[in-house]
């Protein structure tokens, strides 16, 4: 789920927003760039296993990068790969046999910092590998925006924030609204049955019908959104953001909605989702998923059309991750782990399915795209000259001389790696 304010705030955001625009206008390419150039293809995607050796039902899967990430499931386990899925170590649980509960959610900021939850149980890891149970009673959905700052939603309406790790909360806000319903004035509590944040500054909570409460300043204050009366049950079940104003939302009965100005309004897409409660995933401004069951619908183009095809995998998918737009993992029973990639055209595997090639873009994927933020704005006393660089950048052919990031900073420099990465230019 140490944030300067100040310059370093009016810097970050700046910041955040240059390489979203950055990250939009960047072509995207069929990987690799090498088969575009010959008429006859060179590359595939692929499904092929790399299923857990054990009879459990896996619930729950979180990729921070194509090859590190966590799965979660019955009897308390919570499972972790660093190499895609090739080998896999048990952190929590990992026998079949073994009482606990059910692990039905993980959260990761980082490859060290992770929270997972079990109904009201609230666990966490500071260095990748040990977890701790968090003391108290924490349910709801729970997502943090650094290594310490976290928020969590109760079943009440209710909104509550962390500042050290999820050790202690507070309330923050508590909704309450007004609507009219067929022509009658309604006022009350609203309910939320999940939050997200699209950059560490804008976040949404969303579950009742026409509900949206929203931040703009890291949850330090939220407003909320009512949308008009429609027909049909208007409940979100889950949402997803592609930046702070561009998001998705999947409605009961399984409709897909999209927003393009921050909530304001939502316009009905056409899709073909699961039945079951389904969830909406994407790796980047073009690619996107939601595969539950046997029903896998993909998204090439950012959202505006869907595919839907029938998964044949040896069992249904609980959840999937969708970390890049050429690496996916599914979860299922039965230890059922199955990894989605490209790869040469010759290339053979035991229990191997034929995919769709995605479309790849060359610039940084969205959960990369958040790190870069969090790190910016976690970068304290960015200089003004920083701000106007950001929003004036100069032209390609011309030289630029940016103020050094602070070496001291573990913020500063990891926010170098990310974009040294791309070839992109800090502003601080």
């Amino acid at each position: 789920m140490k944030i300067s304010r100040g310059a370093g705030w009016a810097a970050a955001i700046s910041f955040a927003r240059v390489i979203g625009g950055m990250a939009l206008g960047l072509a995207f390419v069929a990987l690799p760039a090498a088969a575009q150039s010959d008429s006859k293809p060179k590359f595939k995607a692929i499904w092929e296993p790399v299923s857990y050796k054990e009879d459990l039902n896996l619930l729950y899967v979180h990729f921070i990068s194509k090859d590190e990430g966590w799965v979660t499931g019955a009897a308390g386990t919570i499972l972790h790969t660093s190499d895609g899925g090739a080998n896999w170590t048990a952190q929590l649980g990992g026998d079949p046999h073994a009482q606990g509960v059910e692990i039905k959610y993980l959260f990761a900021f980082d490859p060290k910092h992770a929270w997972a939850q079990a109904g009201n149980n609230l666990f966490r890891t500071t260095d990748g590998d040990s977890w701790q149970q968090v003391p108290g009673d924490i349910g709801g959905n729970v997502e943090f925006v650094s290594q310490l700052k976290g928020f969590h939603t109760t079943y009440f309406g209710k909104i509550l924030a962390t500042q050290d790790g999820g050790i202690k909360w507070k309330e923050v806000f508590a909704c309450r609204a007004k609507m009219e319903v067929q022509g009658l004035t309604h006022e009350g509590e609203c309910g939320f049955k999940f939050l997200t944040f699209a950059t560490p500054t804008v976040g949404y909570a969303m579950g009742d019908a026409r509900i949206t409460a929203k931040t703009e300043d890291g949850g330090a204050n939220w407003r909320v959104l009512v949308g008009p009366e429609e027909p049909g049950d208007q409940r979100v079940g889950d949402a997803f953001f592609l930046d702070a104003t561009t998001g998705y939302q999947v409605r009961a009965m399984s409709k897909l909605y999209r927003t393009t100005d921050g909530g304001q309004s939502w316009q009905g897409v056409i899709a073909t989702f699961s039945d079951r409660n389904p969830t909406v995933q994407f790796a980047d401004h073009t690619v996107g998923w939601s595969i539950l069951g046997n029903t896998w619908a993909y998204t090439m183009d950012g959202g505006k059309r869907w595919t839907t095809r029938t998964l044949q995998l040896p069992a249904g998918v609980n959840a999937f991750s969708l970390p890049t737009p050429e690496r996916g993992y599914v979860v299922g029973d039965h230890g059922m782990i199955y990894r989605y990639r490209v790869v040469p055209l010759d290339y053979k595997a035991k229990g191997m399915l034929d995919a769709p090639l995605m479309p790849s873009n060359n610039g940084p994927t969205l959960g990369e795209l958040k790190q870069m933020q969090s790190q910016a704005v976690a970068v304290p006393n960015a200089p003004a000259q920083a701000v106007q660089q950001t929003a004036n950048p100069p032209p390609a052919n011309q030289n630029s001389n940016p103020a050094p990031a602070n070496q001291n900073s573990d913020a500063a420099n990891a926010a170098k790696s990310l974009l040294d990465k791309f070839k992109i230019k800090p502003p601080f």
